[in-house]
């Protein structure tokens, strides 16, 4: 019985902290820059998307992503992008988690990779491909800050935040 009371609780965990990180990522994704002359936006939600994902792994990273930057495109007026950014965003977050135990910069460029094509590719069948330069600029900031953020915020973290899985 004490078992499957501590195997829920630990589900119950991870459950409220997937939605936390979700959340995390919204908030850190509304706070955002509109790029002039399309419908784009500059924000701080790859920091969150892969700290969530080096601490606590794929799925994690997957749901905070997806989830997270979606519900912002909803709350900040982009809903055509909220379906795409659920991919794109949960894929990042994946990879990011699935190869962070093999080097976190290695983990954290190839997650962003996927979301610069991603979202490079979206950009051009949405806008037209003169959107799509303008869009992967601004996608290499947006992943070098979230990077810059995530390689010291993971760190100091870590030892923090690990035991609560």
């Amino acid at each position: 019985m004490e078992r499957t009371m501590y195997m829920t609780d630990k589900r119950t965990k991870k459950t409220v902290l997937a939605a936390l990180a979700a959340a995390m990522v919204t908030g850190a994704t509304i706070l955002s820059v509109p790029v002039p002359g399309f419908r784009l936006y500059f924000n701080l939600g790859e920091g969150i998307i892969y700290t969530v994902a080096i601490l606590w792994g794929a799925k994690h990273g997957a749901v905070a992503g997806g989830l997270g930057a979606a519900l912002a495109d909803l709350i900040l007026g982009y809903p055509i992008w909220a379906p795409i950014t659920l991919l794109i965003k949960g894929l990042e977050g994946y990879v990011v988690g699935t190869l962070a135990p093999r080097g976190r910069l290695k983990a954290m460029i190839a997650g962003a990779a996927v979301m610069a094509t991603g979202y490079t590719l979206s950009a051009g069948l949405l806008y037209g491909w003169a959107a799509a330069p303008v869009e992967l600029v601004t996608d290499f900031v947006q992943t070098g800050v979230g990077i810059a953020i995530a390689l010291p915020l993971s760190s100091l973290l870590e030892s923090k935040l690990k035991p609560v899985l």
